[in-house]
Parts: structure tokens; sequence; C-alpha cells
């Protein structure tokens, strides 16, 4: 086994404590008297080592990791530059230490990503000016797209406000590195939440836009406005009216990276915030050719489904309805489209009670339908609960309501009369009482009363004490009781008072 496969072994599954010695051993292999391979292999072991390294032993070394970003900037390498990123990752203030000689790498593999145009290259570049990414170096980007953008013939002259490439002047790299430089842009906006970064929301509109009517850039400019949506969030919501307006604007030759970017928007945003459900009708109209036979069909499904089941209720009833019976038509004509199938559930899913549910159609398309997507399941599904058979007749419906209120009427009534049939049974009662009662018998007895001797008094007579009278009770009616062994009736206990 050879030295560097055992260094290429430590850097595995050495231990914790033997950190310090590979890192020493892996710098000798990036020495200006090694060979080009051996730098790149020197390199790619470092970029393992930093990342797998512990703080301590970090700090001990990055000083003399930082002093190899020099040999770097010198011209580019591939490993060389994930070096740093991993670098850039683990210790960001060695950036703010040594920040012209990161931006210096970072122009190199713009440049050489421009010329090889390969995707590792562009993705990298990308990746580290994110992580440098500044109020200036953004600027400059800006500034440098703008110039790109605008340029009718060779580019001379570059003002100091811009990236300073050596493929900016040269024309046959313009395309390419204005893709390059839009791919650059989008990844950056995800890293814009540095404390202290401010972004210009208009500016970086503006460059799209004209990114977009650029036949060249068309593509990564659609990119690069879905980044930025993204990342941006919420923060472009004053601006997403103005967005989606130009993007209309275009509908007069439509394609994939419009409708597609359309259907992000109306995803991100939502049709009502997004504005999309004012152009509804425009979008539709727009299409040249039936939905099935577009490239872009599927998108076009997605955001013209999105906007009827979110925006139904603040749309045209008369453009629902338009839209509705064009959809049906095709439906039916072409019943295994996953399209179509997608329009009509999102239609039957509609809540509007001025457009009336498709629901026979769709049930004719769910039974002929050969389609296994999801859409179809979801429209089977809509159309049983829409039209789902009634409960048989375990319990009549208005016959049991008919009973309740009649039970209601009756409760209520008798609880009206309740009072005037006690009133009366007593005023019947009162009645029948004198017819059954005899006569009272009074009985007048007299007493002497021994009366004092009155107390002189002046002006006072004395007055005899009045006479009582006794009510004799009347003979009790007879009532018949069965009694058991030692009760008394009635009779008897009232014998044990009769006083006579």
């Amino acid at each position: 086994m050879t030295e560097i496969q055992k260094l290429v072994q430590e850097t595995l599954i050495g231990k914790p404590e033997d950190e310090q010695q590979i890192f020493e051993k892996c710098l000798r292999l990036v020495g200006s008297n090694r060979s080009p391979r051996d730098q790149a292999l020197g390199f790619c072991l470092l970029s393992r080592m930093v990342i797998k390294c512990s703080p301590q032993t970090l700090r001990a070394v990055q000083t003399r990791l930082a002093h190899r970003f020099a040999q770097i900037s010198d011209h580019f390498q591939m490993s060389g530059c994930l070096f740093v990123r991993e670098v850039l990752v683990r210790n960001p203030q060695a950036g703010e230490l040594h920040s012209p000689t990161v931006f210096r790498i970072i122009l190199n593999i713009i440049d050489a990503a421009t010329q090889s145009q390969d995707p590792d290259h562009c993705g990298l570049a990308a990746e580290l000016f994110g992580l440098r990414v500044s109020n200036q170096n953004l600027t400059m980007l800006l500034n440098t797209l703008e110039v790109l953008l605008t340029a009718t013939g060779k580019i001379k002259n570059v003002s100091k406000d811009v990236l300073q490439l050596s493929t900016l002047g040269v024309t046959s790299h313009r395309q390419s590195l204005t893709n390059i430089l839009f791919e650059i842009l989008a990844v950056s906006l995800g890293y814009s939440t540095k404390p202290g970064l401010f972004v210009d929301r208009k500016e970086i509109i503006r460059i799209v836009e004209m990114g977009i009517r650029n036949t060249a850039t068309r593509s990564i400019a659609f990119s690069c406005l879905r980044s930025m949506c993204v990342n941006t969030k919420y923060s472009l919501i004053p601006m997403i009216g103005r967005i989606v307006s130009t993007l209309v604007s275009e509908l007069e030759s439509p394609d994939v990276d419009l409708m597609k970017t359309l259907a992000f928007i109306c995803r991100t945003y939502g049709p009502l915030t997004s504005t999309l459900h004012k152009h509804f009708y425009v979008i539709f109209t727009s299409l040249k050719k039936p939905i099935h036979e577009l490239e872009y069909g599927s998108h076009v499904a997605d955001l013209l489904s999105t906007i009827i089941e979110s925006a139904g209720g603040v749309i045209k009833p008369e453009v629902l309805v338009a839209v509705q019976k064009a959809v049906c038509e095709s439906a039916m004509m072409h019943p295994d489209s996953a399209h179509y199938i997608q329009m009509l559930a999102a239609f039957l899913a509609l809540n509007n009670e001025f457009v009336p549910a498709p629901l026979h159609v769709a049930r004719a398309i769910s039974s002929r339908s050969r389609a296994k997507c999801e859409h179809s399941h979801r429209l089977r599904a809509l159309c049983n609960v829409a039209s789902r058979p009634r409960t048989t007749d375990l319990a009549n419906v208005k016959t049991a309501k008919k009973t309740l209120v009649l039970t209601e009427e009756n409760t209520i009534e008798a609880a009206m009369e309740e009072p005037e049939d006690v009133q009366d049974s007593e005023d019947v009662k009162e009645e029948e009482e004198p017819e059954e009662m005899e006569p009272e018998v009074v009985v007048v007895v007299e007493e002497e009363i021994p009366v004092a001797a009155p107390r002189k008094k002046k002006n006072s007579e004395s007055i005899p004490a009045p006479k009582k009278k006794k009510k004799v009770a009347p003979p009790p009616q007879n009532v018949k009781t069965d009694l058991l062994e030692g009760e008394a009736s009635v009779e008897d206990i009232l014998d044990l008072f009769d006083m006579s």
C-alpha cells in the first residue's frame, strides 16, 4: 500500500486524536512542488477532513488552510473550489478575512463554467457566490446582467460596477454567461436572509422581465422568477400583481415555461392573492389547441383547476359556464385524458350556486374512462358523493316530521287547557257539595259565666259577656273501605271526637 493510499484510508477511518497529523500530510500534497494530480487529490482530502474534523482541530489549522486560497485563486481548480466551499460553510469568518481572494476564486469558476457549460461547475459557482453574497456583489451581478441583455454588439469599456469576467466581452459566450448569471441570481436569493443584506425587488424584477422578453434567456429567466417566489415568499406579494400582468401579456406566444411559471405562482400564492382569477378567461381563450394536444397541457390543467376550486366564487358565472361547456364537450370526446378529468373534478368541487355541477357528464366519463391517474379516482369519489342513493325506508322522514309536529301541538294544547279544566272541576265540586251536605244545625247553649265585679270608672258602664255559638259538624258520609285486621275505620275515628 502506497503512502497516498494510506492517507486516503486515514481520512476515512482515522482517530480523532490524529486529525491534526492527517491535516499536515494532506497539506503536503498540495504543495507547489507537487503535480497537478497530487494537488487535486490533496484538496479533495482536505475537503473531507474539513467536513469531519472537530471544531478544536479546525480552529488550530484554519490559518494554514486559508493560506491555500491564494494558490487556488491563481488558476481554476475544481477540487480547490470544493475545498473553498467546505471552508466557507464550516468557517464563514474565513471568507470575511480573505474576501478579495475568495471573490477572485468565484470569478474564475464563473469563467470556467461559461466556457465548459458544465452543470457541476455552474452549480458550484452559484453556491460559492451565494455563500459570499452581499449588497455590493448583488448590485454588480444585476448590472452585469443588464449589460448582457441590452448590448447589441461587442461589449467594450466595461465599468467597475460590473463583474470583471474575462468572458464578458466574448460574443460567443454571451448567452451561456447570461444563463449562468441568472442561475447565480436565483441561488443567491436563497441566501438573502443574511443580516444587513438588502434586496431591491424592483430592480430584480426589471432584470427578470428583460430576460423573459429575450428569446435566448427566456427559459432561465422564468426559472429565476420561480426561485425568487420560493426564496422571497411573502415579501414579493406587493409586486405579484405586476409580475402576473407581465406574464399574461406574454400569452400571445404561450410556451411550457410560461404556463409552468403561472401554475407555480398560483400554487404558491393562491389565485386570489396572485390576481390570476382576473385572467381566467384570457388564459383559457389563449390556448391555440385543445388541452390534450398541448405540450404544456398538464400545467394548463393544473392552473385552471386551481383557479376553479379556490376562486370560483368570485368569477362571473357565465364565464365558468362557458368554460365548463367546452371542457365537457372535450371530455366526452377524450374520456381517457387526465387533463379533462382533473378539470371535471374541479367543477364538481366548485362552490358556486349559479353554476350547475356537470354530474351527468362526470358520471359518464367516470364509467367510460380507463385512466389510472389520481384525478380519475378523485372524480369517481366526487361523483359517488354527489349522487349517492337515499337510505332505505328504515324511517319515513315525512311521517316522522308530521308525528313530531302533532306531538308538539298536542302538548301545547294540553298545557293551555289544563288550568281551565282544573277551574271547571273546582266549580263542579263547589256546586255538588251543597246538594249532598245537610243543613247546618246550630245549637245555642246558655252558660252562666261568672263575671267579676266591675271596677268603678268615671263615665263607664259594664258590658255583659257575649254568648258563644257552637257549630255542630254535619254527619259524615258513608265511605266503604276494605280494612285489614286491626285497622280502624274513618267512622270509628270520628266517633272518638263526638262531643254529644
